[in-house]
């Protein structure tokens, strides 16, 4: 008689969502067992318990929900990576005092001249005060150390010390920007920093840790991610950042301290020098190949600088820029390259679209998985072009915090249907969910999973339809299955279907049915990777034990 081998884990007395599928409620089961990394089987307690060996780890894990692993289709995590354990963080503060409560804690803790940073992940709307610190508060609590903080890219703060620290004179505000910095009466700079050009020039003047500090901070992030049941990321790169930035995340890598599956999208380091950098990528770079953790995907999101846009910020559609497009483009489609292109204002979606489908009629790119990133400004027939070219969209939760400004420069009109969440899925064309963190908005999965779900901005205000809500179904499945779908792996995870890879998380509670207020507060109590431990909570801290240590494959 032949046995099958039993499985190496078996999680007993769930709610196991076995995929976020079209069409309602995911298939739940009772419990789920794993063999070789992958899922072996979903069923009833009964039946998964009768499999188990002498060898085979056992988990009750009482009633809880088991997911599959969240994948973010969009966030900046190799470039938060490098100072990650440098930062102070704000994304669950509710007022202010709470936050200057963490800066002189930091403060306190790191010696004295050392910079104390908090680069984004919130925003003054969060907060009872509904503003941010002023410089009195800050030196207040950082007497000696420089502090810098940022809210998104609308503006920075440094305190006195972090002033002299970079030396901000009235001198070096005017070469930067004159209309750059806030000053008093006598000209002199006031400590804040305006406009995303002026936040360059602060970053380049911050210190930079080392590669070992780097390796251990991308490490640190990653397990951060593993704790709200992240288990994989697509990183967008970041503006001007280039091939240096991802020495940290690969050697991270090398050393087996990656929790989190990582797929990159690279681009130019900078305006102007595109078309000679993505020769050498070209040449000696293959997509879609190697590592089962850390792999180049593609080309995005900032394919042209010149095209680059935001919101307040249109694009440069010259014809040298739009001829620059075209030849980026049916180059990487020629070579057979996925592609990603940042897009936010209208005219911005109608050139890309206008040059894919130009790019198209040479290369066809309906099996590349080619996608918009933001887009909340499609239109019903911009989404009927996307589809047409088998292409995706991948729109963060960002409106939640920049719901409430968008209001009034688009009017609820407008807004209604922006960014237009059903219209996208009724078409048929995947939607892959994310945040865009960590610095215009915050890593927190359940938070961005709430916005899809009621349409909040962070002061409280709805900003869309109950017509273009997601249910959390849906939004799970942009979480999860759409999120592998532009990496190609949506048949390989995304879902705890028998045969996929055992990326899960088994929650605090139960998301299809807390209360939508308590949704931004579920997290991971245990998450697996490739059936390994990545995350636990004390409540599971044994299984670690009871495993092979690191993450599987």
């Amino acid at each position: 008689m032949v046995t099958s081998p039993a499985p190496d884990l078996v999680l007993l007395n769930g709610k196991v969502t076995v995929t976020a599928d079209k069409g309602g409620r995911p298939h739940e089961s009772e419990a789920i067992a794993i063999r070789s990394g992958r899922v072996l089987t979903v069923g009833a307690n009964d039946d998964l318990a009768s499999l188990a060996g002498q060898a085979t780890t056992v988990v009750d894990v009482e009633g809880r929900c088991v997911v599959p692993g969240l994948i973010d289709s969009h966030v900046h995590f190799v470039r938060a990576g490098l100072t990650w354990n440098d930062e102070t963080r704000w994304e669950r503060i509710h007022d202010l005092e709470e936050g200057l409560g963490l800066i002189r804690d930091a403060a306190q803790a790191r010696p004295l001249g050392t910079w104390i940073r908090v680069i984004g992940g919130w925003h003054p709307n969060q907060l009872a005060e509904r503003r941010g610190p002023t410089l009195e508060e800050l030196d207040r609590v950082a007497p000696g150390h420089p502090v810098v903080i940022q809210n998104q890219y609308e503006w920075g703060m440094l305190n006195t010390l972090a002033m002299k620290a970079v030396g901000l004179t009235s001198e070096v505000a005017d070469a930067v920007g004159p209309m750059s910095f806030d000053r008093d009466g006598d000209g002199r700079p006031l400590g804040i920093v305006r406009g995303m050009a002026s936040l360059r020039w602060l970053y380049a003047q911050l210190p930079v840790p080392s590669l070992e500090e780097q390796v251990s901070s991308t490490a640190a992030l990653s397990r951060e991610l593993a704790r709200f049941g992240i288990t994989g990321v697509i990183d967008g790169g970041g503006i001007n950042s280039g091939p240096d930035i991802y020495h940290a995340v690969y050697e991270a890598r090398r050393r087996d301290q990656l929790r989190t599956r990582v797929r990159l999208m690279i681009h130019a380091s900078g305006p102007g020098v595109e078309r000679e950098e993505y020769e050498g990528y070209l040449r000696d770079v293959h997509p879609l190949v190697g590592d089962p953790l850390l792999q180049v995907i593609g080309l995005g999101e900032i394919v042209l600088y010149a095209i680059h846009d935001s919101e307040s910020r249109p694009p440069s559609l010259t014809r040298e820029a739009r001829e620059d497009l075209h030849w980026i483009c049916a180059r990487f489609a020629a070579a057979r390259w996925p592609v990603q292109i940042h897009a936010c204002r209208s005219e911005t979606v109608e050139a890309v679209l206008d040059c894919w489908e130009a790019v198209d009629r040479e290369h066809p790119i309906g099996a590349l998985r080619w996608g918009l990133v933001h887009a909340e400004c499609l239109e019903p027939s911009t989404i009927e072009r996307l589809r047409r070219l088998g292409a995706g969209a991948l729109i963060p939760s960002l409106f939640r915090f920049e719901g409430d400004s968008m209001l009034e420069a688009w009017g609820e009109e407008r807004m209604r249907t922006a960014p237009p969440l059903r219209a996208i899925l009724n078409a048929g064309v995947p939607l892959g969910g994310g945040t865009d963190a960590l610095r215009v908005a915050p890593y927190l999965p359940f938070t961005a999973l709430r916005w899809y779900t009621d349409g909040l901005s962070v002061s409280g205000r709805r900003t869309r339809d109950d017509a273009n809500l997601l249910s959390r179904e849906e939004a799970l499945r942009a979480y999860t299955a759409a999120g592998a779908w532009f990496s190609f792996e949506e048949q390989t995870r995304g879902s705890l279907e028998p045969g996929r890879l055992a990326d899960l998380a088994v929650l605090n509670g139960d998301y299809f049915s807390v209360p939508t207020e308590e949704l931004a507060n579920l997290e991971s109590e245990l998450t697996l990777l490739g059936g390994e431990p990545v995350w636990s909570a004390p409540t599971f801290s044994g299984l670690a034990t009871q495993v092979a240590d690191g993450p599987g494959q």
